[in-house]
């Protein structure tokens, strides 16, 4: 502790000199003050940037609240990620100063975001323009509050153009009106709507808004980040998946007799998209299958505590036995993305096994149970694929633990975030999950299934917060960069999982699923590329400015109409479940 203590205070020390950084921009942001006396004030945000291992260090003056530390954190980790550019790298200094106490917030994430763009770029800034928005890990921009006062200081500073978040040109703002009868005045609140852009033409600025932090880097610098199209044939991956879906349906043989009535319409539509060539979706409904197969079964023949007690140390010493496999099989870029999502088929059947032997009522621990022993049998299918594979290299175990150990620590500052911007519960719920595994295969050294659990406590954080406005809008956009890192990944190595998540995001039903799919698939193509070395740094084009560029408008989405049928596979399974409980009952 000592010694990162020492480190920290000698970093601190070289910010003092301006020559120790290869890369800095200093930018200005706006903010409202604290207090009863509420304004708008222009804050100065410095980023330096050296090479290192991935960290973030933030600086205020005067004290700012945890939020700001998150924006910066996710700022460095989003124009790294926009620019197709390694974060583990590099090491990365904000250093955020106002004259005046300030009311702590994301706001300034956007603005943070374009300035460590245009530091690890070179590229010059509009000291004219200001911004207020706070950043979406996937570079989207969002609301935030104040943009009145806001509006005010960037006047007051002689600014020209003030962007803002799509959709909030018009405000509803509080005007206090002081009406005296005799020698009392009385003070009354009243709301009422405020043109932004109609207001910044008294006060001499152009107000714009922006959808991302490519378009408000056009306004700054006059560049864009030029974004790579890929097409993808996912019948080239036809075999291989198929091979899953066979072997998912084959293992159905043992629960004959079984079946219930949903889990018959399950197998129904997996054999309908077998047929239309959707393999891996007809394997997650099969599986879906046999987790009500699987516990009617249960509920029918384990019929005293001696057999409970025998399924469990059954199960139990199965995921031992797959544990030290695949802690001692040799990883190579193709085969990392199958030992890692067994790795965490495995986990994930642990802590179904954990649970069931908590569980207080039979439902719950058949349930459970049913839930252990068919993740389990996942895991087996998907191991299946390792006889496949024929051309690797190996991967270093130290630069995967490596990578692990840093995407927990970003999945738990990302989450961190996400709670104090109030993200959607259920995400973050999912999050937390997700990340208590990754946490746990790590300390079982099975370092590759650690890194993928914690990306998907990283993509449920991000969504939490992302798919609280507009996020049917982001489907298609979701959908690009998916296709693009998978055509990207394709040129070092052969992504069957990100391939398979993106085939389960086409055929998903609903907009959550299809987010948190494309999503999974667009991080696990980023990660193999890291892990080959080969992230293509993207291009960055000179534009002309458009003086007139359009406001756009968009409706703020719902985010429980998006979350209406949860469409990852366990939670479809777990509805399915206690549909069926509620049935027998009546």
């Amino acid at each position: 502790m000592r010694f990162a203590l020492i480190a920290f205070l000698i970093l601190l020390m070289a910010m003092q000199t301006a020559t120790a950084f290869e890369m800095q921009k200093s930018i200005k942001a706006v903010a409202v003050t604290s207090g009863e006396r509420v304004e708008g004030v222009v804050i100065e945000i410095k980023v330096m940037i050296n090479p290192g291992n991935g960290r973030v260090f933030v600086s205020t003056t005067p004290f700012t609240e945890i939020d700001m530390q998150g924006s910066a954190q996710l700022a460095a980790l989003t124009a790294c990620d926009l620019l197709g550019i390694d974060f583990t790298k590099y090491d990365f200094f904000y250093i955020i100063e106002a004259d005046s106490p300030i009311v702590g917030g994301p706001s300034a994430g956007a603005v943070m975001t374009v300035a460590t763009i245009a530091a690890l770029k070179g590229l010059d800034l509009n000291e004219d323009v200001y911004m207020s928005g706070m950043v979406y890990p996937d570079g989207s921009i969002g609301p935030v509050g104040g943009l009145n006062y806001k509006l005010e200081a960037v006047a007051k500073n002689s600014g020209k153009i003030f962007l803002i978040p799509s959709g909030q040109s018009v405000i509803t703002v509080e005007e206090k009106k002081i009406r005296k009868i005799g020698i009392v005045s009385i003070i009354t609140t009243e709301l009422k709507e405020l043109d932004l852009v109609e207001y910044g033409k008294k006060l001499g600025v152009q107000v714009f808004e922006v959808r991302n932090v490519n378009e408000a880097l056009l306004f700054y610098t006059g560049y864009e980040i030029v974004k790579r199209e890929g097409k993808l044939n996912i019948t080239i991956y036809s075999d291989e998946l198929r091979r899953l879906a066979e072997k998912m349906k084959k293992s159905l043989e043992e629960l004959q007799g079984y079946e219930t009535k949903e889990a018959r319409e399950l197998i129904r539509r997996a054999e309908e998209n077998y047929l239309l060539g959707n393999y891996y979706t007809a394997t997650s409904l099969l599986f879906q299958a046999k987790i009500l197969m699987r516990y009617e079964m249960y509920r029918k023949t384990l019929v005293s505590s001696h057999q409970i007690e025998y399924e469990m140390g059954r199960i139990e010493e199965e995921i031992s036995r797959l544990k030290d496999f695949l802690r001692d099989e040799p990883v190579g870029i193709n085969s990392i993305q199958i030992i890692a999502g067994a790795q965490e088929r495995i986990a994930e059947a642990s802590n179904a096994l954990e649970k069931a032997k908590v569980a207080r009522s039979d439902e719950g621990i058949f349930y459970n149970l049913a839930y252990a022993r068919e993740r389990l049998e996942s895991a087996k299918v998907w191991l299946s694929l390792l006889q496949q594979i024929k051309d690797d290299y190996s991967l270093n175990s130290s630069e995967i633990k490596k990578r692990a150990e840093f995407y927990i620590n970003q999945a738990n500052s990302i989450i961190v975030y996400a709670y104090s911007l109030e993200g959607y519960q259920e995400l973050l719920d999912s999050a937390s999950e997700s990340l208590k595994i990754a946490k746990s295969l790590y300390s079982e050294s099975l370092y590759a299934g650690s890194a993928f659990a914690a990306l998907n406590a990283i993509v449920d954080a991000s969504l939490s917060i992302e798919a609280k406005y507009d996020a049917v809008a982001k489907v298609e956009e979701k959908r690009r960069n998916a296709e693009a890192a998978i055509a990207e990944a394709e040129e070092i190595c052969y992504p069957i999982l990100p391939i398979a998540y993106f085939e389960f995001a086409e055929n998903s039903n609903t907009d959550y699923a299809k987010l948190l799919y494309y999503s999974l698939s667009e991080k696990i193509a980023k990660f193999l590329l890291n892990m080959a070395n080969a992230k293509e740094k993207k291009e960055i084009i000179r534009r002309e400015y458009v003086e007139t560029m359009q406001t756009i408008q968009r409706p703020v989405g719902s985010v429980k109409k998006v979350l209406e049928a949860p469409g990852f596979e366990a939670i479809l399974a777990t509805i399915a479940v206690l549909l069926a409980y509620r049935v027998r009952r009546r």
